[in-house]
């Protein structure tokens, strides 16, 4: 296991390049930092005095991401300099994920920042920049985000907990109302998997099902559940709460696997696996990242 110090406080956000060799987090430095663990491979001064999300884009060498500043960014890694600037929002950007080979959806409004707006859920393409509009309104705060770039399916959940599973050149599917707030979603690779969290419970939803479907309780944490990762082949699922752990579900088995306690504060509060599941990462709330290798 390997810590990386940088951030002087919680990293908010992580994200994998495609092939597992570059790892860029973020968090309240108002920096974009962008590591080869166990090496620092640089910093991105970011506009945003917040990173709430990051996403690499499938080239592997560009990134997005998006804080309280209320605009999107995307730079290259390789050269340390900014590509384009999305248009300017009203809102903090909570959430960022990719859901094509040049398109990238985001989302404003979050708590403590919520919204009711004609649009919250916006798509941006790339490399033009060129902005548009969503297939359908989304008018409530977005508190997370997740996407599958070769199927062009997304899903959301609102600061009302509404929950939302969508191929974005459809029509509206229905929505799931979660029980509780929800901190973090993460879809499964193959997409038969949506993982989401609810309070303290983790949850899973089978997408070889009708949508929307009833989800199975996995577990809980001793606090608040606020980060999940799948694993690339899509059976195992990592989450981190503010109990300070990270903890391994066997989702064929529905049952956990085992439990961490990295060094890294007392909130788990971001989460990465790698794509060639070979490594994992996890962000904690005094600025530390504990990357360690899966078996």
């Amino acid at each position: 296991m390997l810590l990386l110090e940088g951030h002087p406080g919680p990293v908010l956000a992580l994200a994998f390049s495609p092939d597992g060799e570059t790892l860029a987090s973020g968090g309240k430095d108002a920096e974009v930092r962008v590591w080869h663990p166990p090496a620092a491979a640089g910093i991105l001064k970011s506009p945003a005095d917040t990173v709430n999300s990051i996403a690499f884009l499938p080239d592997g060498h560009l990134i997005t991401f998006g804080g309280d500043d209320g605009q999107l960014h995307v730079w290259d890694t390789r050269e340390h300099r900014p590509v384009l600037d999305g248009p300017k929002e009203k809102h903090s950007i909570t959430a960022v994920t990719i859901v094509g080979s040049g398109t990238v959806l985001y989302g404003i409004g979050g708590r403590p920042d919520p919204v009711a707006l004609p649009a919250t859920l916006m798509l941006l393409d790339l490399p033009s920049g060129r902005p548009r509009k969503f297939s359908f309104p989304v008018v409530n705060g977005i508190r997370a985000l997740a996407g599958l770039p070769d199927r062009r399916l997304a899903a959301w959940v609102t600061d009302k907990k509404i929950l939302r599973l969508q191929d974005i050149t459809r029509p509206p599917a229905k929505p799931y109302t979660l029980e509780y707030d929800c901190r973090a979603l993460a879809l499964s690779a193959d997409g038969r998997r949506l993982a989401v969290t609810s309070d303290w419970n983790v949850l899973l939803f089978d997408l070889d099902r009708p949508w929307p479907v009833m989800p199975t309780t996995l577990g809980r944490h001793q606090g608040v559940a606020s980060a999940l990762a799948f694993a690339p082949d899509g059976r195992t699922l990592f989450s981190g709460g503010w109990d300070g752990a990270v903890r391994v579900w066997d989702l064929d088995r529905g049952t956990e696997r085992a439990s961490y306690t990295w060094p890294i504060g007392n909130r788990v509060m971001s989460l990465a696996v790698s794509p060639d599941g070979l490594r994992a990462a996890a962000g904690g709330d005094v600025g530390t990242i504990a990357v360690w290798d899966l078996d």
